[in-house]
């Protein structure tokens, strides 16, 4: 029987932002999971919209829960709810200690596809979670690690002037 367990949760965004816009403390969220992450043999993704957080950890199962126990305490966001947690035999982002996936129009178009109006993870089903799970894996997989998909301004080239960095 596997260790290896993937969680998600999403939560509310502590921060006003404009929807569209980049909440800053997904900047600071990357580089304290990114540091933690690596630490503890944790992956996972980040997805920001329309003021929710939605992130997938992966790794053993006392590492994921340590992991979730500590963001729970963290300020820059609220209403944590667990989403999806399941054993596992593969991660799906096993290279990755905390990837942030700028992916709205990928995501955008899957909501529109299922019947979902906007990002709104709380309503989201098992199935549906697991769907964007899928999406967020392909969408980086299809990205350069510098540009979006319409090759603009490159994502963490937004994120950093958003952040003031």
């Amino acid at each position: 029987m596997s260790d290896l367990i993937r969680l998600v949760y999403a939560s509310r965004s502590n921060s006003d932002v404009p929807i569209g816009a980049v909440d800053p403390a997904v900047g600071s969220i990357l580089a304290q999971s990114r540091r933690n992450n690596q630490q503890q043999a944790i992956g996972g993704v980040l997805f920001f919209g329309d003021g929710y957080f939605f992130q997938c950890l992966e790794g053993e199962a006392s590492a994921v829960q340590a992991t979730y126990e500590r963001i729970l305490l963290d300020e820059r966001h609220c209403d944590a709810r667990i989403l999806l947690q399941e054993t596992v035999a593969t991660r799906l982002f096993a290279r990755w200690s905390m990837k942030f996936v700028p992916t709205a129009e990928a995501v955008q178009a899957l909501l529109q596809q299922h019947g979902h109006r906007q990002f709104s993870p709380f309503e989201f089903s098992s199935d549906f979670t697991r769907l964007l799970l899928q999406q967020l894996q392909q969408a980086q997989a299809q990205q350069g690690p510098t540009t979006n998909s319409t090759g603009s301004t490159p994502w963490w080239k937004r994120l950093k002037s958003a952040i003031g960095s």
